[in-house]
């Protein structure tokens, strides 16, 4: 797996050299290639090591396991959060929709950078919602929420209730089948600047179907193939293409 790695930076990653679109110049330079280190990253940094020292047992798909583990296996990685926040740092959306909380780190990330964004957490796994749950609500942001239940039902429930959304996440967590119905459901709620961010992209043969599906749907213009995660973009303004980086 490194030594793919390794080849895929070394094929595509080159801080934006050869890069025509000022868009995704843009984006390789001041998001990807962004080394500053933002205050919250020490912040959420404590809060991930004291997740993990209180030793506690989650269930996750029927399954017992610690906390380090369960972050470990089913979370997101401090390199993935910290790109989440300056993502979200750079394009500003004002509302936010995860799906897949890591326990409560995703929606930090996401939310950090402006402590009156809305951004609603759906979760699927009770453990992961109450451990997310204790964590929101120590934030100064009175925004954030966490909900429990079936991805599905979640979505269908919240579209009653929004007339547009700037961002959405899927975590690595979401089956292919919730996220194509998701995709579809959500298609009236997006605008020129939304954007979606998938996680995990290159998990199994049908993630990376699904994803190379998603680059192509009429909607989609850019969508920028991060190796392990995925975004796409829908301004009709920029260029249909695909392009490749590593983060």
């Amino acid at each position: 797996m490194l030594g793919i790695t390794w080849l895929y930076r070394k094929l595509f990653c080159r801080k934006g050299f050869g890069v025509h679109s000022p868009f995704v110049f843009d984006l390789i330079t001041n998001v990807i290639g962004d080394t500053f280190a933002y205050y919250s990253f020490k912040d959420i940094s404590l809060i991930r090591k004291k997740l993990i020292k209180k030793g506690k047992s989650v269930f996750c798909k029927g399954r017992q396991l610690t906390v380090k583990k369960a972050i470990r296996q089913y979370g997101t990685s401090t390199k993935e959060g910290e790109f989440l926040f300056r993502l979200t740092n750079r394009y500003k959306p004002r509302k936010i929709i995860a799906f897949g909380s890591s326990l409560g780190l995703t929606p930090l990330y996401l939310s950090r950078y402006d402590s009156t964004v809305q951004c609603v957490t759906f979760e699927s796994e009770p453990d992961f919602a109450k451990m997310a749950a204790r964590l929101i609500k120590k934030e100064s942001n009175p925004s954030l929420q966490i909900r429990t239940g079936s991805y599905r039902e979640l979505a269908y429930k919240i579209t009653e209730k929004i007339t547009s959304i700037d961002c959405i996440f899927f975590d690595k967590n979401i089956e292919i089948s919730d996220m194509e119905v998701i995709f579809d459901d959500f298609q009236p709620y997006i605008h020129a600047k939304t954007f979606w961010v998938l996680a995990d992209i290159r998990s199994s043969v049908e993630k990376k179907r699904f994803w190379e599906q998603m680059c192509r749907h009429p909607r989609v213009t850019v969508a920028v193939d991060l190796y392990q995660m995925g975004l796409l973009f829908v301004d009709p303004k920029l260029h249909k293409r695909v392009y490749k980086s590593i983060i």
